[in-house]
């Protein structure tokens, strides 16, 4: 499990990574932002999850951050456009459509 968790968090990593290369390059950047947002703000839940797991019952326990790091995660979804959202520009861009984020001017 810890395997698992350590790459899923270099692929959000990385995947952040490309969104902010292409705006330092001057890229349409909409779709690659929400990719990164999407899938590390569900990747937290999943990792926060596993954490707990291996904790077992301490992992409830408000002594262990663990517990703490499982509450917060949750909010990654919500917090700058749910995750359905940022699915929403990803599916606009990739058919071509015109997706709302791609109009915002910080994204040109």
């Amino acid at each position: 499990m810890i395997a698992d968790m350590a790459t899923e968090i270099e692929a959000a990593r990385l995947l952040t990574f490309n969104a902010a290369a292409m705006r330092d390059r001057g890229e349409n950047f909409s779709a690659a932002a929400s990719m990164a947002k999407v899938f590390a703000s569900e990747m937290a839940n999943q990792v926060a999850y596993r954490a707990l797991q291996i904790h077992g019952g301490y992992g409830y326990i408000k002594d262990f951050p663990v517990e703490r790091y499982y509450r917060d995660a949750r909010v990654l979804t919500l917090y700058e456009g749910t995750s359905e959202i940022q699915r929403t520009v990803i599916s606009n861009y990739l058919l071509g459509g015109n997706a709302f984020a791609s109009e915002l001017p910080e994204s040109r």
